[in-house]
């Protein structure tokens, strides 16, 4: 009898147990820090979503969001960093990344989700003659450290190489370098993009025949961040299809064109 009024015990108790919602964690995602401002450093490393915007960041949220996720972003790490973390899967996503076949053969690529402008930065009083892609190997040329410049036919290895875009400029103004390439939208978009485009030390120029580079997010393809891939590239092409996309993007960049 006692033995019936234990396990009856031992019964109820296990059915009167609460009932708990499973919770999915935030996807962790990791952006460029560019480098961090000084106000940034030495802050929390994860930051929570609503303590960074932009074009990016916005697209991307809105389409995790159609999957019913929220993102935890990683704004403090350089770039070859975030790569790395991604890799060893201790980080889920690297936000804004541009395809390349040696990248390709580690991480699984989702759909593009907005395509950048080449550019050619140089100093005003230093006349480049570049009228091809071979043609910058006539003269020394500065990168960032991580940067993929595969669009460009340039190695990483062959440029002055340094921590954002603020080196960039400062080694052309210095003339350490001949000139770098990048993308008028990411320059446009650093937090002193305009001062530096604005500044009349400096020209810059359309790059003809490279192909124009587009931002994807990509996740190392052994890890459990994939299994999303599927979805997420449904959620992405819903945001562009259905406007929301270009409407981020002019609320960043105004009148330069979007172009998915």
């Amino acid at each position: 009898m006692r033995s019936l009024i234990f396990l009856a015990c031992l019964l109820s108790l296990w059915f009167c147990q609460p009932v708990r919602a499973e919770v999915s964690a935030p996807v962790s995602v990791c952006v460029d820090s560019d480098p961090p401002s000084p106000e940034d450093r030495g802050q929390t490393v994860l930051k929570t979503q609503n303590h960074i915007n932009g074009v990016s960041v916005d697209i991307v949220r809105a389409a995790f969001a159609r999957m019913g996720k929220t993102i935890e972003f990683n704004v403090n790490l350089p770039w070859q960093r975030c790569l790395y973390e991604v890799e060893n899967q201790h980080i889920d996503f690297a936000l804004g990344a541009y395809y390349d076949s040696e990248r390709a053969k580690i991480y699984n690529y989702s759909i593009h989700y907005n395509t950048l402008t080449p550019q050619i930065f140089f100093l005003a009083t230093n006349h480049l003659v570049v009228t091809q892609l071979s043609d910058l190997k006539n003269y020394r040329g500065c990168g960032i450290y991580g940067s993929s410049y595969a669009h460009y036919e340039l190695k990483n290895e062959n440029l002055d190489q340094g921590s954002g875009y603020e080196s960039l400029f400062r080694k052309i103004l210095a003339r350490r370098c001949d000139y770098f390439v990048e993308e008028y939208e990411a320059v446009a978009g650093f937090k002193k993009g305009q001062e530096f485009l604005d500044n009349p030390l400096v020209r810059h120029l359309p790059m003809s025949g490279v192909v124009a580079p587009s931002c994807h997010l990509i996740t190392a393809k052994n890890s459990a961040a994939n299994s999303m891939m599927a979805d997420l590239n449904a959620a992405l092409d819903a945001v562009i299809k259905s406007g929301q996309a270009e409407k981020i993007w002019k609320k960043y960049m105004g009148e330069l064109p979007f172009k998915p």
